[in-house]
């Protein structure tokens, strides 16, 4: 009888594990695991690989120590917008390239550009009525400040405005107050070149108004991490 079951089983659109266990269902061609119900999906658990609705775990029976540890896909949540297919590369590419996509989800390697030596601009826009200090930015640690440049777009209309770019206790380390004019003419450009080392530090801008109503700087600092 037992046997005469078994063989029934193999005829039919599902076969059942056990009196309650999960069941092999054909779908169009496609096996699908599903609980005892038939109807919720169940997942699928190897030794070493687990395939749960929508995540994929490498090594899911790791004991979680020492080198021992699972490896985990997941699609995002929520927010996609559309189906994603990644097609991988050919190889295992070389060292220090990095993987990129032409736009349609093929991935390549590529060699990863150098950012620890390349010289980035930030740049802060301050008005005549901005409360100082004006934080410009936060320097990485072991940075080189090379070059800060204020660009005047309206002049100020006050007595004597000024203003210095530094650090916390040293407000005039990158720019003093008398290297640069406030009052002076529109698109007017004044450059310090610094040079300085600097450490984790958040970058400030301290502006003396001087009972200005009207006036608008950009700030630029150039900066870059030595490799």
């Amino acid at each position: 009888m037992g046997l005469f079951a078994d063989l029934w089983g193999t005829v039919k659109s599902t076969f059942q594990i056990g009196l309650s266990g999960v069941k092999l269902k054909n779908n169009s061609a496609n096996l699908e695991v599903m609980a005892a119900d038939g109807t919720t999906p169940a997942g699928i658990t190897a030794s070493k690989v687990s395939i749960t609705g929508e995540i994929l775990e490498v090594n899911s029976d790791a004991a979680g120590s020492g080198a021992d540890w699972k490896y985990t896909i997941q699609r995002p949540a929520s927010g996609m917008t559309a189906a994603v297919t990644l097609t991988l590369p050919t190889d295992d590419g070389s060292a220090s390239q990095v993987l990129q996509t032409d736009g349609d989800g093929v991935l390549s390697w590529a060699s990863a550009g150098s950012t620890a030596s390349s010289v980035k601009c930030d740049t802060t826009t301050i008005a005549y009525n901005d409360s100082s200090p004006i934080s410009l930015l936060t320097l990485p640690a072991s940075s080189i400040v090379h070059q800060v440049e204020v660009v005047l777009d309206t002049p100020f209309d006050g007595t004597s405005p000024t203003l210095a770019v530094g650090v916390s206790g040293t407000t005039s380390k990158f720019m003093g107050a008398t290297d640069n004019d406030l009052k002076g003419t529109a698109k007017d450009r004044y450059v310090t070149n610094p040079g300085e080392t600097a450490g984790a530090d958040v970058m400030i801008a301290t502006l003396a108004p001087s009972t200005a109503s009207t006036g608008s700087i950009r700030v630029h600092v150039f900066h870059s991490v030595p490799s």
